[in-house]
């Protein structure tokens, strides 16, 4: 059975990889269909709306781990370069609902072909072995997403009331 410092020191290995090739497909997709990369705030708000149109500002601001003030600033800053729309909740006047425009749907879909096209060209130049394992990995790696998410949240959580 392998030791726990060896588990440890694999699962370092791996989140530092995916978060490294993460970081590369965010800053160079975008750039590869001539558009600006988001700061990352923008990003992860924009992110969350085309994830779930129809969010308020605080669900936002909860299923990304973000101050709703920050949120709010990011919200303008995306309206501004014609990515989101606000709309009032039919049920809550009070209440605002964000939505994607059709330019932030049109060029996510730009942006996923250009990532998709690089990411298959890169995988061609790999052994047939490793990109069956990649593939094979999708699964997992999706499982994984929607775990870190909670986990991070929890932790940053604590962290922030002083835990």
């Amino acid at each position: 059975m392998a030791d726990v410092s060896e588990h440890t020191a694999a699962h370092r290995e791996l989140a530092i990889a995916l978060h490294d090739l993460s970081w590369r497909i965010a800053r160079f997709g975008p750039a590869q269909v001539g558009l600006e990369p988001l700061p990352a705030s923008e990003l992860a708000v924009l992110r969350a709306v085309m994830d779930e149109p129809g969010r308020s500002v605080s669900e936002v601001a909860a299923v990304t781990n973000m101050q709703s003030s920050n949120v709010s600033t990011a919200v303008r800053a995306l309206m501004d370069r014609g990515l989101l729309d606000k709309r009032a909740d039919a049920r809550d006047r009070r209440v605002t609902l964000l939505e994607p425009t059709a330019r932030a749907l049109a060029e996510r879909n730009a942006i996923e072909n250009a990532i998709a096209g690089s990411v298959s060209a890169a995988l061609t130049a790999l052994p047939a072995d490793a990109v069956e394992a990649l593939v094979a990995a999708v699964p997992a790696i999706r499982q994984l997403t929607a775990q870190v998410a909670p986990s991070l949240a929890g932790r940053a959580g604590a962290t922030q009331r002083g835990a």
